[in-house]
Protein backbone atom coordinates (compact mmCIF):
# COMPACT_ATOMS: atom_id res chain seq x y z
CA UNK A 1 0.00 0.00 0.00
CA UNK A 2 1.23 3.71 -0.77
CA UNK A 3 1.44 5.82 1.84
CA UNK A 4 -0.82 8.94 1.10
CA UNK A 5 0.63 12.61 0.56
CA UNK A 6 0.55 15.02 3.30
CA UNK A 7 -2.30 17.07 0.87
CA UNK A 8 -4.47 14.05 0.85
CA UNK A 9 -3.89 13.25 4.83
CA UNK A 10 -4.70 17.02 5.36
CA UNK A 11 -8.13 16.97 2.87
CA UNK A 12 -9.09 13.77 4.77
CA UNK A 13 -8.25 15.35 8.59
CA UNK A 14 -10.10 18.44 7.17
CA UNK A 15 -13.49 16.54 6.27
CA UNK A 16 -13.67 14.93 9.41
CA UNK A 17 -12.88 17.72 11.78
CA UNK A 18 -14.48 20.50 12.92
CA UNK A 19 -12.02 22.94 11.35
CA UNK A 20 -14.44 25.31 9.47
CA UNK A 21 -11.65 27.30 7.51
CA UNK A 22 -11.62 26.86 3.74
CA UNK A 23 -9.28 24.15 2.25
CA UNK A 24 -7.59 25.33 -0.79
CA UNK A 25 -6.52 22.81 -3.47
CA UNK A 26 -5.15 24.99 -6.80
CA UNK A 27 -7.20 27.68 -7.10
CA UNK A 28 -10.47 25.85 -5.72
CA UNK A 29 -11.54 26.83 -2.54
CA UNK A 30 -13.61 23.56 -0.32
CA UNK A 31 -15.71 25.27 1.97
CA UNK A 32 -17.65 23.30 4.78
CA UNK A 33 -21.70 24.47 5.65
CA UNK A 34 -23.33 24.16 8.43
CA UNK A 35 -25.47 21.60 6.88
CA UNK A 36 -22.76 19.33 6.15
CA UNK A 37 -22.16 20.13 2.98
CA UNK A 38 -19.15 20.79 1.08
CA UNK A 39 -18.84 24.07 -1.11
CA UNK A 40 -16.64 24.12 -3.97
CA UNK A 41 -16.44 27.46 -5.20
CA UNK A 42 -20.11 28.10 -4.24
CA UNK A 43 -21.16 24.93 -6.07
CA UNK A 44 -22.85 22.62 -3.31
CA UNK A 45 -21.31 18.66 -3.03
CA UNK A 46 -21.79 15.79 -0.91
CA UNK A 47 -19.10 14.30 0.96
CA UNK A 48 -18.53 11.67 -1.34
CA UNK A 49 -19.29 14.28 -4.00
CA UNK A 50 -16.12 16.20 -2.79
CA UNK A 51 -14.03 13.29 -2.23
CA UNK A 52 -14.41 12.00 -5.68
CA UNK A 53 -13.30 15.94 -6.99
CA UNK A 54 -10.75 16.43 -4.69
CA UNK A 55 -9.65 12.91 -6.83
CA UNK A 56 -9.89 14.43 -9.64
CA UNK A 57 -8.36 17.72 -8.84
CA UNK A 58 -5.38 16.27 -7.78
CA UNK A 59 -4.81 13.67 -10.76
CA UNK A 60 -1.92 13.76 -13.31
CA UNK A 61 -4.35 13.25 -16.61
CA UNK A 62 -4.98 16.97 -17.81
CA UNK A 63 -8.53 15.66 -19.32
CA UNK A 64 -9.59 14.52 -15.49
CA UNK A 65 -8.85 18.07 -14.19
CA UNK A 66 -10.54 19.91 -16.93
CA UNK A 67 -13.16 17.25 -16.47
CA UNK A 68 -13.34 18.21 -12.49
CA UNK A 69 -13.61 22.17 -13.48
CA UNK A 70 -16.56 21.43 -15.91
CA UNK A 71 -17.88 19.71 -12.88
CA UNK A 72 -17.62 22.54 -10.53
CA UNK A 73 -18.57 25.38 -13.55
CA UNK A 74 -22.25 23.07 -13.98
CA UNK A 75 -22.51 23.81 -9.88
CA UNK A 76 -22.13 26.57 -9.27
CA UNK A 77 -24.02 28.23 -12.54
CA UNK A 78 -20.83 29.31 -14.58
CA UNK A 79 -21.37 27.31 -17.65
CA UNK A 80 -25.18 27.65 -17.92
CA UNK A 81 -23.76 31.52 -18.23
CA UNK A 82 -20.83 30.24 -20.67
CA UNK A 83 -23.19 28.70 -22.88
CA UNK A 84 -25.76 31.17 -22.47
CA UNK A 85 -23.21 34.15 -23.51
CA UNK A 86 -21.96 31.68 -26.74
CA UNK A 87 -25.80 31.12 -27.95
CA UNK A 88 -26.38 34.91 -27.89
CA UNK A 89 -23.26 35.27 -29.88
CA UNK A 90 -23.86 33.16 -32.20
CA UNK A 91 -27.81 33.78 -32.63
CA UNK A 92 -26.35 37.36 -33.37
CA UNK A 93 -23.73 36.40 -35.91
CA UNK A 94 -27.28 34.64 -37.80
CA UNK A 95 -29.05 37.14 -37.28
CA UNK A 96 -27.06 39.57 -39.05
CA UNK A 97 -25.85 36.71 -41.80
CA UNK A 98 -29.11 36.53 -42.74
CA UNK A 99 -30.03 40.63 -42.62
CA UNK A 100 -26.98 40.96 -45.64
Amino acid sequence: MQPLSSTREEFDLWLSSKYSNPFWIGRHRFEKSITGEIRVDNGVFKREEAIILYRMLRSRDPFTRLNANFVIWERNRTLLVLLLLVTLILLALVVIRIRR
